[in-house]
């Protein structure tokens, strides 16, 4: 993902203060764009993107969780490339932004170099992947009164994304496994309220 924002133009340490910015140097990006030259990884490049803007955003998570549910339900339908509207592919990321991106990932990520690689590339099933993104992306969208619960959803998204990226499908099969511990934890925790406002039922009447 690093390599990608380096190719976009984005830097990955911060430069001096008293530096001027290149005179070549663009200083917003499209989304459209993003997504257009992120080419064949362009799913999971603007899937990746939007879960490390997200992540600072607790309690706001519901639209990036929307954002990534229509990627998700996209993979799953077949596309080869994320469609975005007019309007959201129009809009435009301040290059300084991306920059904060890629120095994060430098500095903070190397060590996911040295642990994903192009392997069993048959567990790279777009419709599987979609659908587990989707079902991730609408437990994100939930306003959960609980702080730090949208972690439990960007975590295993982010997985995804890596997998998708490095085509590594030792990564695709620890998101499916997220998936379903995801899915049983949304179970417990549906169970236990049902069981408390059960309690609170028989305790009034």
């Amino acid at each position: 993902m690093s390599e990608l924002l380096l190719e976009l133009g984005a830097l990955d340490d911060e430069p001096p203060a008293d530096e001027p910015p290149a005179a070549d140097r663009d200083t917003t990006l499209s989304v459209g764009e993003l997504v257009d030259k992120a080419a064949e990884g362009g799913f999971g490049f603007l899937i990746g993107i939007l879960t490390l803007i997200a992540i600072p955003f607790f309690g706001l998570s519901t639209p990036f969780g929307l954002a990534i549910a229509l990627i998700g339900a996209q993979m799953m339908v077949g596309r080869t490339q994320p469609w975005l509207p007019k309007r959201a592919r129009q809009r435009e990321l301040s290059m300084a932004m991306l920059d904060r991106v890629a120095t994060m990932l430098a500095r903070r990520t190397r060590w996911i170099v040295k642990v994903t690689r192009r392997r069993y590339e048959g567990l790279l099933q777009p419709r599987v992947i979609g659908f587990g993104i989707m079902l991730l992306a609408l437990g994100l969208a939930l306003p959960l009164p609980i702080p730090g619960s949208n972690l439990i959803f960007l975590v295993p998204i982010f997985i995804y994304a890596l997998g998708m990226l490095e085509r590594d499908g030792v990564w695709i099969a620890i998101g499916h496994a997220c998936v379903l511990i995801d899915l049983a934890l949304m179970v417990v925790f549906g169970a236990t309220i049902v069981a408390v406002l059960s309690g609170i039922w028989d305790w009034i009447s």
